[in-house]
């Protein structure tokens, strides 16, 4: 595709004007790599306009198109935060789409963003995670999701378990004539480091498994009246309405109780606090002695020393789902441990390394490794090593 026609293209994406036909050849034209270089010219001119209008894709109806194309100024920085190591400006560029039909990583550029030179430390490089999941029955049979073909992969107590054309795991509850179980039987699906599931729940509540996490339920999701399941780790959950049915995620440090709702729990046992994040609806956080109410936008922090409420960019928190990093004022170790589980990959630090050092900023978990390291070590404060699947970070 010559350049004249994917800036047209571009215009038309970014003001909403595209035909379906110009949306389809739109989409096509991401997938080349040869667009790449052209993306990274046209976004910088972004950053010369504001009065820009762009539209917010749905991301079910545009066939997981990831969002807009985004332009705006850097906000003047806080005084407190002079020692935050900015990658780039907080609201970058999104440089390009997120299709998971068609496997399109999308990335973010930066106005100022340096032109690292390939290093030589990265001459072995290591991929990005993947779809995979082990899913453990109620008689202790382990299936591999990644292995499993299509179709009827299991099916308990009168509930059908299928693996789709897509990969997601979906269970249907069967006829009333399907036997049902007298006792309660549990399921676990669970994902190493390195995968990313998506499950269908037989109330229809979808929710997205992230690497390292374990979501344990019963078959038919009720316990005494109650949806429930318990987490390990990070999920993102759409919930299905149900008023007669509460659905309540339960994590080593709290329930989370929703009727029908979109939020992310980061629940991870490595990590000192359990986080929920509200992007749709209302949900409670309740332990043995206090309970919150997030409103959109909201996130709850539980350590040991209680909660702490405040308002957040919620899309932020769930952008591991849709294919990216985002790094919002976060300590280098918990960057670290992010890439660790992801790229499953274990992390030493020079004893030189400052490692409650802040970033922000963001990238494509669908590129190597090597790609995020870059950006990291763009800000000249850290190197990175890596040896087989050992990152060293040194000064």
């Amino acid at each position: 595709m010559d350049n004249n026609r994917f800036s047209y293209l571009y215009e038309q994406y970014l003001t909403g004007r595209l035909t379906s036909d110009e949306f389809e050849e739109w989409k096509t034209a991401l997938s080349q790599a040869d667009s790449y270089a052209e993306i990274d010219i046209l976004v910088q001119d972004l950053w010369d306009r504001d009065d820009l209008s762009v539209p917010d894709y749905n991301r079910e109806n545009a066939l997981n198109i990831y969002r807009e194309i985004v332009a705006s100024p850097d906000e003047e920085a806080d005084p407190v935060k002079q020692n935050i190591v900015k990658l780039w400006p907080r609201i970058a560029a999104v440089a390009a789409l997120f299709v998971a039909v068609c496997s399109i990583s999308f990335f973010f550029l930066s106005k100022y963003r340096p032109q690292p030179e390939k290093s030589t430390a990265y001459v072995k490089d290591i991929a990005p995670g993947k779809t995979g999941a082990t899913l453990t029955l109620a008689n202790g049979k382990k299936i591999r999701l990644a292995d499993a073909v299509k179709g009827e992969i299991a099916k308990e107590s009168g509930i059908s378990v299928n693996k789709t054309a897509e990969g997601y795991l979906v269970y249907r509850l069967g006829t009333s004539s399907d036997k049902r179980a007298e006792k309660e039987e549990m399921n676990t699906l669970s994902t190493a480091r390195g995968e990313t599931y998506i499950l269908i729940l037989p109330d229809k509540s979808k929710v997205w498994l992230n690497a390292a996490s374990s979501l344990t339920y019963s078959t038919d999701l009720l316990d005494h009246g109650i949806r429930k399941v318990r987490l390990q780790g990070e999920a993102y959950f759409e919930i299905a309405k149900d008023k007669k049915h509460p659905f309540v995620v339960s994590t080593a440090n709290h329930d989370v109780e929703v009727l029908g709702t979109h939020f992310n729990v980061n629940s991870y046992p490595e990590e000192s606090s359990t986080t929920t994040t509200l992007l749709e609806g209302s949900v409670k956080i309740i332990t043995e002695k206090l309970t919150r109410l997030l409103k959109p936008n909201q996130q709850s922090v539980f350590t040991d020393g209680g909660f702490n409420v405040k308002n957040v960019n919620a899309e932020d928190a769930v952008a591991w789902k849709d294919g990216a990093f985002i790094f919002e004022d976060e300590t280098l170790q918990s960057i670290m441990r992010r890439i660790s589980r992801w790229y499953n990959v274990e992390v030493e630090y020079a004893e030189n390394v400052d490692k409650d050092k802040l970033y922000g900023g963001g990238v494509s978990r669908y590129t190597n490794v090597s790609s995020v390291l870059e950006i990291l070590e763009s800000t000249k404060n850290i190197h990175f090593k890596v040896k087989g699947r050992r990152i060293l970070v040194t000064k």
